[in-house]
């Protein structure tokens, strides 16, 4: 498979390329400052040229433009992995305005840029990790309103997504509590297990699953 991903440096965005680069998979992997990113580095010389580590700031308004000359060179993608997001800890306009931009902005116009090489694919598919945070319905705790507003956001736009493009695989997912600077040392599963649980999600999914929010082991989420 072609595989395009973002926030490729750390955490769970680097345990998907770690992961994948196992297969024998084409993987452009996305992050803000390559040459820090020096665990991503190492999986990518192992990978004996199969990644390729790009930079991309996703706040970056050109952000999509560079993913798609990438895209050129891949000539069609099979899996798009929407990974890159951020935890705003105050409530000013700047927060939200970043909060919004990348975990629900960049998501949407990359996508919306990359349309054209996804549809060169047999089974494209889309995967946006959002969180169970951004559920309305599970919201009985309030606080962290930067971060589940622009999660409930990038939900909503991924449904519109689903809905205008018809012939492409969507799914959002919540990857669990994971042990990452995001989720903290106290967190319950490793970026392993979650990454895991996420591609065999992924690899089972139908076009009649388009739309679907889901934990990282298939089990549904409400709204």
């Amino acid at each position: 498979m072609n595989i395009l991903l973002t926030g490729a440096s750390r955490g769970i965005g680097l345990e998907f390329v770690r992961q994948l680069s196992r297969k024998d998979h084409q993987i452009v992997a996305a992050c803000r400052h390559p040459e820090e990113a020096r665990e991503l580095q190492e999986v990518a010389r192992a990978a004996g040229g199969r990644v390729r580590v790009i930079t991309a700031d996703v706040e970056d308004e050109r952000a999509p433009e560079i993913l798609a000359a990438e895209a050129e060179k891949l000539g069609s993608i099979d899996l798009l992995i929407n990974n890159a997001g951020t935890y705003p800890e105050g409530e000013s306009v700047e927060d939200f305005e970043q909060g919004f931009r990348v975990n629900a902005i960049a998501p949407y116009l990359i996508t919306q840029r990359l349309l054209p090489f996804l549809k060169k694919s047999k089974h494209p598919k889309a995967l946006y990790l959002t969180s169970m945070m951004g559920s309305i319905a599970d919201n009985t705790s309030g606080g962290s309103v930067v971060y589940r507003a622009s999660k409930t956001a990038l939900n909503m736009m991924v449904r519109c997504l689903t809905i205008d493009e018809p012939w492409l695989t969507t799914v959002l997912m919540h990857p669990g509590w994971v042990k990452t600077r995001i989720g903290g040392p106290d967190a319950l599963i490793s970026t392993t297990e979650s990454v895991q649980g996420m591609l065999r999600v992924v690899d089972g999914l139908k076009l009649d699953d388009s739309g679907s929010f889901l934990d990282y082991e298939g089990d549904g989420l409400p709204w």
